[in-house]
């Protein structure tokens, strides 16, 4: 079952958050034309099917040991917990080094805030989140929440199908480009291309919302995304590598990666949205 969103076909168009405060639009964003789609030459990598983090499907073999304690994560953090598994820590608990991690990860990504991403947050009221109220994600916190994803791929577009709360979304695949002046809406508008193993999203027209509601991250009108997905030799994982542009919200673009495996006998599960909310 396709969910909810205008950008798919045969729903209605849901509304669009209003922060009064976000309402900014932002000239600039990094652009990458609809040309880059159809180059390649050697059939795209094969992304159907589900895919899970560690959230879902600790249980799954295969995960490292970086994996278990992955999240959405900066370079840098990565970089800390690469030193953090050296043999001089193996007096660190795994409960130390995931506070270390998140400490870390905050503190990198909060380096990268504007006046006005700072600002706003001294006022937002996590009350105020308007998944409380039935509103599905807009795209950014989609693509950084971490239940199974399903992907339904062909010729001309590839579809995620997510579970409760998160929205499902459409990427184009068939070399056409972005709408000339699009409208602003919680999912945007997303073109792709592959570039070998590897599947490039590009993102834009996303109106202000939470961008990830753990990270307590928001984006302005008008921010934009790259995102890379690259299957591994061995089809069992796919890497994600997500880049938010959003010069009100961030001094510089912020990266985020994170991995999921394979997970062929996971089902997608749709909560009623009362009961994520608490209002059953």
């Amino acid at each position: 079952m396709v969910k909810h969103h205008d950008a798919l076909p045969g729903r209605g168009v849901t509304k669009t958050v209003k922060h009064r405060f976000l309402g900014i639009v932002v000239s600039g964003c990094l652009i990458f034309p609809g040309g880059f789609a159809g180059t390649q030459e050697a059939p795209p990598p094969a992304l159907g099917g589900m895919w899970s983090t560690t959230v879902t499907a600790i249980q799954y073999p295969g995960w490292s040991i970086q994996d278990l304690f992955a999240c959405n994560c900066t370079e840098e953090t990565y970089e800390l917990l690469e030193e953090l598994l050296l043999p001089e820590n193996d007096h660190m608990s795994a409960d130390e080094i995931q506070r270390a991690l998140s400490t870390h990860n905050r503190a990198a990504i909060q380096e990268l805030f504007t006046d006005t991403q700072t600002e706003y947050l001294a006022g937002y009221d996590h009350a105020d989140d308007p998944s409380i109220q039935c509103e599905y994600f807009g795209t950014f916190r989609t693509i950084l929440h971490n239940d199974p994803i399903l992907i339904d791929q062909n010729e001309v577009r590839i579809i995620l199908r997510t579970e409760d709360m998160a929205s499902d979304r459409i990427i184009y695949v068939d070399g056409r480009d972005h709408p000339e002046n699009g409208p602003l809406s919680p999912l945007g508008h997303s073109i792709g291309w592959y570039e070998g193993s590897t599947l490039v999203v590009d993102t834009v027209n996303v109106a202000a919302n939470i961008a990830e509601d753990a990270l307590n991250i928001h984006n302005a009108d008008y921010a934009s995304s790259i995102e890379r997905y690259t299957l591994s030799e061995d089809g069992q994982r796919l890497h994600m590598q997500f880049t938010l542009i959003d010069p009100v919200m961030f001094r510089e673009p912020l990266v985020l990666e994170r991995s999921r495996i394979f997970t062929p006998d996971v089902d997608l599960l749709d909560a009623p949205c009362e009961s994520i909310s608490g209002e059953l």
